[in-house]
């Protein structure tokens, strides 16, 4: 059996971290409520590709809300997506980072499935809820086939810190943690996207174990540690072997905004599955307001109307003037809103 899946975990009250592209905080119904709708759209364009997959969505909330008038409930159940609670087990101490503290939620989707799957051929494709598909997971599933795992790395320079580590200061903790000499430097393993059977998850899951009281210890102590759960699978998939898919015609991390970064190409049309972590506030929430209000969720558009729609809405591969003016104006209004904030303080 495959699994298609994503996840939401919600921070308490004074456990907020930063999430930049919400600009929100974390805490927030406001906030949340962007990655609820950002769940839905996941599971309408899956459910438009793949009819035979079973579709889960993993959360530590308990009763999930009502958003725009409908309770996110009954749209699961309208689309057939089963609802996993988990608690988020995994939580990092206070301090040790400031950005994206629930990532570390995904080792707690891993303990779950290891827990309560005991078919080790069942495959599981987690990503995180701002991801579409244009065409289906069919072809993902196939080629995860023989070595019962796939993964991919960012293109990143060496050189570039992303998230507190290079990939060159990660190769000095994997040796100072493997205590041996690494000839080579690691890849940094894109951390919205895990495809693996059971018995890979396992593995990941019990080194996950082993490597999450030494993270707690270097923090404690000042050393360099891994921030992220990027950098702690990226680890780990080194241990263990397990290579990254060298293609880039199955997905793709996104970024579309003009003002900061886009690294939009022509051919991203032809991809399986998008990453669009900037358009979460706008593409990724004007397609949820159109395929929510129409009948079954959209599903019966035709194919050719519902790509055009995707690419016109989240501007790829071409932006239009509207989409670049509106990124442009929202762009510039937080800038001013984090400098009277500053002035403030």
């Amino acid at each position: 059996m495959n699994y298609i899946c994503t996840w939401f975990c919600a921070d308490k009250e004074g456990e907020e971290s930063i999430f930049p592209q919400t600009g929100q905080k974390s805490s927030s119904q406001k906030h949340q409520n962007i990655y609820w709708r950002c769940a839905i759209l996941f599971f309408v364009t899956s459910r438009r590709f793949n009819k035979n997959e079973r579709h889960v969505f993993f959360t530590n909330v308990k009763r999930l809300p009502e958003v725009d008038g409908k309770e996110v409930a009954k749209i699961f159940e309208d689309l057939q997506v089963e609802i996993i609670y988990t608690d988020f087990k995994y939580k990092t101490p206070k301090g040790y980072f400031e950005l994206f503290q629930n990532q570390f939620y995904e080792f707690s989707i891993l303990e779950y499935i290891v827990k309560h799957n005991k078919n080790g051929t069942d495959k599981y494709l987690v990503v995180d809820s701002d991801c579409i598909f244009l065409r289906p997971a069919a072809k993902l599933f196939n080629l995860a086939e023989v070595t019962g795992f796939m993964s991919f790395e960012d293109d990143c320079s060496t050189d570039l810190v992303i998230h507190g580590l290079s990939c060159k200061e990660m190769k000095v903790l994997y040796e100072d943690l493997l205590n041996k000499t690494i000839n080579e430097i690691p890849g940094y393993h894109l951390g919205e996207f895990l495809l693996a059977s059971v018995i890979n998850i396992r593995t990941i899951f019990n080194d996950f174990v082993k490597l999450w009281p030494e993270l707690k210890r270097r923090f404690a102590v000042g050393l360099p540690k891994f921030n992220e759960e990027a950098q702690t699978l990226s680890y780990i998939y080194y241990k263990n072997n397990f290579f990254a898919n060298p293609s880039r015609t199955l997905m793709k991390r996104i970024w579309t905004n003009p003002v900061f970064y886009r690294n939009v190409e022509l051919t991203d049309p032809n991809l399986i599955l998008w990453h669009l972590p900037s358009e979460k506030t706008y593409g990724l929430a004007d397609l949820y307001n159109l395929f929510i209000e129409k009948e079954n969720y959209g599903l019966n558009l035709p194919l050719d109307d519902y790509l055009n729609k995707i690419q016109e809405k989240l501007g790829v591969p071409k932006l239009t003037f509207g989409k670049k003016i509106k990124y442009y104006f929202v762009s510039y209004y937080r800038a001013s809103l984090k400098r009277v904030k500053r002035y403030f303080k």
